[in-house]
């Protein structure tokens, strides 16, 4: 089976179109969506939407979870609490009701895949994955060969066997048996690895493989939408 995996859409319509149209040539048998649909970005509808009719599976981010829990989102810095506020907003009860049923992982034994957000110890709290010692807990607790999480914003993987993390640039990389893996596609709408294309992942359960896919999208025309909404112009800048 071929699984495209994206994760951090953050309303970025433009982004996500580019995506899905990508995905869609590449004929992914299921698409997997590992959270934060929303906020940061202009388009929370269309992009909550667009997602929700192609994903098979869409699991809770923190910012999704914000929309309708006001403490967790009292954690976030000022820029980001805006725009979860201002996305709190213009979102529907409808769709605030699609993003309370999103589950905060999902055990696929088919995939051998466990898809989650941001870690599997402590969910609620959405600890972030950037050393060995991050991902240790997560491999503890994992059922599965494979995790995939985002969060990060940051293309990567972990290996049980060997240690350590190794950021993954564009191309395909083996999986090998008798290893377990934690594995980032990176963000569609909102990368953090200094270059602005957006990621996302194609795992293929049968070669046991995971290909990273970076593509151009109109990246000023989802940054002015930023500016034309009043939302902070730090989230535009981040884009370019």
């Amino acid at each position: 089976m071929k699984y495209a995996v994206i994760s951090d859409v953050h309303s970025n319509l433009e982004a996500l179109e580019t995506a899905l149209a990508e995905i869609q040539k590449r004929r992914a048998d299921q698409l997997i969506c590992l959270g934060d649909v929303v906020g940061y970005g202009a388009n929370p509808s269309e992009c909550l939407k667009n997602v929700c009719e192609a994903a098979s599976v869409v699991v809770m981010g923190n910012h999704d979870r914000a929309v309708f829990d006001v403490p967790l989102r009292d954690r976030f810095v000022d820029w980001a609490r805006t725009a979860i506020e201002w996305t709190a907003g213009v979102l529907s009860n409808a769709e605030k009701k699609m993003i309370l049923g999103f589950p905060p992982l999902v055990i696929d034994q088919k995939a051998g895949a466990t898809w989650m957000h941001a870690s599997l110890d402590e969910p609620n709290e959405y600890h972030y994955l950037f050393s060995d010692s991050d991902a240790r807990p997560s491999f503890k607790l994992s059922e599965t060969d494979f995790c995939f999480f985002g969060h990060t914003h940051i293309p990567s993987l972990f290996s049980e066997k060997t240690g350590g993390v190794r950021r993954l640039s564009e191309g395909v990389v083996s999986l090998p048996k008798g290893d377990r893996f934690l594995l980032n596609p990176g963000s569609v709408g909102q990368p953090r690895d200094k270059n602005p294309k957006l990621s996302f992942g194609v795992f293929d359960s049968d070669d046991r493989t995971f290909e990273i896919v970076r593509l151009d999208y109109d990246n000023r025309k989802a940054a002015a939408k930023i500016r034309k909404a009043g939302l902070p112009s730090y989230l535009a800048d981040r884009l370019l």
